[in-house]
């Protein structure tokens, strides 16, 4: 391949890290290999010894180069050995790092110590009977069964058909029949019809580029600054898209809601918006619950650049609600008084009531906030009474019961100032934050000295982004 090819690796910015003799204008199966070798001496090796377990998602040839390090396979060896799209190989290792045998009866090929998932002749198969009806029947799901993963639990599931029952009981009460008029039906009290609203779609349809700037305040500041060129260093905020608790009215917090249909297209509305405008990315933030991951990932799948670097940190999370997690604000209310619940949703510095160790809600009862999360202070109290409880010595963290607002602000801004700023800001990266309102609040209340009597008015809505541009 030569340099003005428009396939040149060099041309494409997710290689801008490397240097003009480091970019490839050829391969052959064995460069292939050989430079998957200090990935796995220095990265995977490493996260393995620490008692990690890494998915490795990877290309036929990469995964070979790594099976040939792992197993020690020679050049000829090498080439019988195939990778099968989409089916899983297993390795499990001894504590010297030597690969372990498969077991009796498990599915394995020649020359690895790794075992299938899956039988690969079996699913080859099935997929090509598949392709075999589509051709006859297009769209034909005969053979098989497709399950849709729902994006709700079965306590929301409840309470959306709940609602769904509330509103058709409202409908049919507005619905009088007149005995004097032949059994006529007249309807009352019912509102006109809406229509739909299409926010990005009017945005796109009415408003041309050159209409649009984005108006950012400076921090400390009284003027206003001009939106940048896509390469001009920029921090843009993005709440996540709606969850069934949002939709619900639901204190979600901590715990981890999905998306709802209509918030993936939050999602890829505000990836749409951006691209629109032309922003590019260095790096992307986010905070451990999957409904900012998701945001996150179906926003840069708009913009083209799903291969960015993705930190995700529980320091982004959303705040903790305590004992309100999973409550309906009408649930709250009943229980605690209306004056409370206005106290716990717009005093800065009120905490909920905790929640106990033994909640379901407790963030330190999820085994993956236990395993990951190492920057917190250890408390003492909860690593003796496991420890007692296991039998063995387990050292647990603090992990918050419950937070206010400011204590939430507490651990989002010095992230934004101690990691975020060093780490991306001040290199010049252009950095997509994907939050939660009260983290993402508390950040913006740094940056532009917002007071706290002003913080109620500051509201964020859904899977829009919100610009920064750094000067």
């Amino acid at each position: 391949m030569k340099k003005d090819d428009r396939y040149y690796p060099g041309n494409d910015r997710r290689y801008g890290d490397l240097s003009e003799d480091q970019i490839p204008l050829t391969e052959s199966l064995m460069d292939c290999m050989e430079r998957v070798i200090p990935l796995w001496e220095y990265g995977i090796k490493k996260r393995i010894k620490q008692g990690d377990d890494v998915l490795v998602v990877a290309h036929t040839n990469t995964l070979r180069g790594l099976m040939q390090v792992i197993d020690n396979i020679g050049e000829e060896d090498i080439k019988e050995v195939s990778m099968p799209s989409s089916i899983p190989f297993v390795y499990n290792f001894d504590s010297d790092m030597k690969p372990l045998l498969p077991a009796e009866g498990k599915l394995s090929q020649a020359h690895t110590s790794g075992v299938f998932l899956e039988k690969p002749g079996l699913l080859k198969e099935a997929l090509k009977r598949n392709e075999e009806w589509d051709k006859i029947v297009p769209g034909s799901t005969f053979g098989q069964t497709i399950e849709v993963r729902k994006r709700v639990s079965t306590l929301e599931d409840s309470l959306l058909k709940l609602k769904e029952e509330q509103v058709a009981a409202a409908g049919l009460a507005a619905m009088i029949v007149d005995p004097d008029d032949d059994g006529q039906l007249i309807v009352t009290g019912m509102a006109e019809p809406k229509e739909e609203s299409v926010v990005f779609e009017e945005f796109y349809n009415q408003t041309s580029e050159a209409e649009i700037t984005l108006n950012i305040q400076k921090a400390g500041g009284s003027g206003f600054v001009k939106q940048g060129e896509s390469k001009d260093p920029v921090v843009v905020f993005i709440r996540h898209g709606r969850t069934p608790h949002n939709n619900l009215g639901l204190f979600t917090g901590w715990l981890d809601a999905p998306l709802a249909p209509e918030g993936v297209e939050d999602a890829k509305n505000g990836g749409r918006l951006l691209k629109m405008h032309g922003f590019e990315f260095d790096v992307v933030y986010t905070s451990q619950l999957g409904r900012a991951i998701d945001t996150a990932r179906k926003c840069i799948d708009e913009l083209d650049q799903s291969w960015l670097p993705m930190v995700k940190s529980w320091r982004l999370n959303e705040r903790m609600y305590g004992a309100l997690t999973g409550k309906s604000k009408q649930m709250i209310a009943q229980e605690y008084g209306e004056d409370q619940l206005k106290k716990w949703r717009s005093g800065i510095k009120i905490r909920p009531p905790p929640v106990s160790s033994f909640s379901l809600n407790y963030p330190g009862n999820d085994y993956k906030r236990i395993k990951y999360v190492k920057d917190l202070r250890i408390s003492w109290m909860e690593t003796i009474f496991r420890s007692v409880e296991a039998k063995k010595f387990q050292v647990h963290r603090k992990f918050p019961k419950t937070e206010s607002t400011w204590d939430c602000m507490q651990r989002a801004i010095p992230f934004y100032t101690e990691r975020i700023v060093p780490e991306a800001v001040d290199n010049g990266k252009r950095v997509l934050i994907s939050s939660h309102e009260n983290a993402i609040r508390g950040i913006l209340m740094h940056l532009c000295e917002i007071p706290e009597e002003a913080m109620k008015q500051l509201n964020l809505p859904n899977g829009v982004p919100l610009v920064r541009i750094l000067c």
